[in-house]
């Protein structure tokens, strides 16, 4: 419990100097704060179910979730482009339903929720990173370079 405790005092230590500084963000990072922690709380909660069940209906389950959140949450990085949860979230499976099937098919891992959740998390996770930095570099370079298009 150490690391756990040091993380949150150094957290308080921002937002006490936050405050001391007077930049006004102690509210938005209270806030902040409460939110992770009931996010992660229940995030917590679910991937305990899911390992204890440890089948296929609940890894794919998992999978479809997290995709659908990283494919709503790189689409919101990229408000001006038309259809872009949809573009993202199509993107995202893309990528990693192919690279997931290649990786069971060559016997990486075994299909287990022990291997498959932490794999599928860290490949959604990248994915809708790069989506959602792509999509808005994308509509910034044809803003900016609007007049060589048209």
């Amino acid at each position: 419990m150490v690391k756990p405790l040091a993380g949150t005092v150094v957290v308080f230590l921002v937002v006490a100097l936050s405050y001391v500084e007077k930049l006004g963000l102690v509210r938005e990072m209270i806030y902040s704060i409460f939110r992770a922690f009931v996010q992660l709380s229940i995030i917590g909660f679910v991937l305990q179910v899911i390992f204890t069940r440890d089948n296929a209906v609940w890894i794919v389950l998992a999978y479809r979730f997290m995709v659908t959140v990283a494919g709503y949450t790189a689409g919101q990085r990229a408000t001006h482009v038309p259809r872009g949860k949809y573009v993202a979230g199509a993107s995202i499976v893309a990528g990693t339903s192919i690279t997931m099937f290649l990786l069971l098919v060559m016997r990486v891992f075994p299909f287990t929720t022990r291997y498959i959740i932490p794999a599928a998390g860290m490949m959604v996770g990248n994915s809708m990173t790069v989506t959602g930095i792509t999509m808005k570099r994308l509509r910034d370079d044809i803003r900016t370079q609007m007049n060589l298009v048209g």
